[in-house]
């Protein structure tokens, strides 16, 4: 009988041996469980795409830099250029003429206009001369304050831009050492260009 009653007692204490130990591992699992978790920052910053600008989104768009002091060049040809030849202008529409803005001009002292296909340009006091190019229909004016002065007070090239032509023209300061390259003024104007590439650089400005 005593043998009886030590082996249900021996049972019932492993039974609850093993029902401990279940509960133990239970709550070791919890337990394992609730230190992944990791509280998160808090600041700021929220989960919600929302709240806040995309990591993809694409960063504003800045103003370009100046160059030299200079807007990015963007030409304004707001008058189409004639295919037909035209007769030159006379002294009072230049007189009156708008300002060539689809010329880039980079020399403060320099400035370009149009009538038509017909463009005339000055960078005041100086000479000018042809560098390369056809002379057709080029001509020159020339204001001195003085007749005897060895340069212009005002001096000017005018000549009419029509596909083909190409011309390379200099603008001539007076220096210590007498008459000295200034400026130089470039023109194009080729098969299947939309419109003539004109350019007037100064070169002493180093622009």
């Amino acid at each position: 009988m005593n043998t009886w009653n030590t082996t249900i007692a021996l049972r019932q204490s492993l039974l609850a041996c093993a029902l401990l130990a279940s509960l133990a591992g239970a709550l070791g699992c919890n337990s394992a469980f609730a230190d992944e978790k990791r509280p998160y920052p808090k600041g700021g910053g929220s989960a919600s795409p929302a709240a806040g600008p995309s990591a993809s989104a694409a960063p504003p768009e800045r103003a370009p830099d100046l160059v030299d002091g200079h807007k990015p060049w963007a030409p304004t040809l707001d008058v189409v250029l004639p295919e037909a030849a035209s007769a030159a202008p006379t002294k009072v529409e230049w007189a009156s003429a708008p300002r060539a803005w689809d010329v880039r001009v980079t020399d403060p002292g320099c400035k370009a206009w149009r009538i038509r296909e017909w463009y005339r340009f000055s960078c005041g006091i100086g000479e000018i001369e042809m560098i390369s190019g056809s002379n057709e229909s080029v001509s020159f004016t020339c204001v001195k304050t003085q007749q005897e002065a060895e340069l212009c007070n005002e001096a000017a090239i005018i000549f009419p831009v029509r596909r083909g032509d190409r011309r390379a023209v200099e603008f001539l300061a007076w220096s210590k050492w007498g008459p000295e390259p200034d400026s130089i003024l470039t023109e194009q104007f080729l098969e299947g260009d939309p419109y003539p590439m004109i350019s007037l650089q100064g070169l002493r400005w180093d622009f």
